[in-house]
């Protein structure tokens, strides 16, 4: 199986009529692929609400985190998310939802860290990656680099901005233990805004069963 392969083919959403609702969409996708009834949120960027509104609202389960304090019926941690993430149990939650403003890429590296797939496990992840800007005028996110295997000096980034997109990813997997992407969804945002919001189902196969002591060869 090549690489691309294993990252599966995103199913292209482009044709939505804006971004909050390609973005929506992709939430409801993974909710239903991984079952809002079984479904535990941490929302890492939550903000004003409006993805759980759209989507997350029917999730089993919802924790949110954000600078910012908004009164509403969301339970929510108000810090820095990448100290939250470092501090609460992970294993609860089987979605992740990473709609940075720019590169979500560090605080997806810490739950790759500290949320390790079990065979038969699988969980959903959802990226708003923003790092066109910076690879335009030659730069690298540090955690998009390593999870892309990319040298800080290379060139081309903003042109190969999907393959960074996908080398990141497989790096994920790999400090995952996930060894298949069973769901992917990807919308581009509006011309020009280099914006790619992303739904990804990730999984680890179940173990095989071992074989019976008097089994022959």
């Amino acid at each position: 199986m090549t690489f691309r392969q294993k990252l599966g083919k995103p199913r292209k959403t482009d044709s939505f009529p804006a971004a909050a609702n390609a973005k929506i969409e992709i939430r409801r996708n993974v909710l239903a692929a991984i079952g809002a009834k079984r479904a535990s949120v941490f929302d890492g960027f939550a903000g004003a609400g409006r993805m759980y509104d759209g989507a997350w609202r029917e999730a089993a389960s919802y924790v949110g985190c954000d600078l910012i304090w908004y009164r509403d019926e969301r339970l929510t941690f108000v810090a820095d998310n990448r100290r939250v993430l470092r501090a609460i149990d992970l294993r609860p939650f089987n979605i992740f939802d990473l709609d940075a403003y720019g590169s979500p890429w560090e605080q997806a590296i810490i739950i790759a860290a500290r949320r390790p797939l079990e065979p038969g496990d699988s969980v959903g992840l959802v990226l708003t990656e923003g790092s066109g800007l910076k690879l335009k005028f030659g730069g690298y996110p540090l955690a998009l680099r390593m999870l892309a295997g990319v040298r800080p000096s290379a060139a081309g980034g903003a042109s190969g901005h999907d393959e960074l997109i996908d080398r990141a990813i497989r790096g994920l997997m790999a400090r995952m233990k996930a060894d298949t992407i069973e769901a992917r969804w990807q919308a581009m945002g509006r011309k020009g805004s280099a914006m790619r919001y992303l739904g990804l189902v990730l999984a680890r196969k179940k173990k095989a069963p071992a074989a019976s002591a008097g089994a022959k060869g």
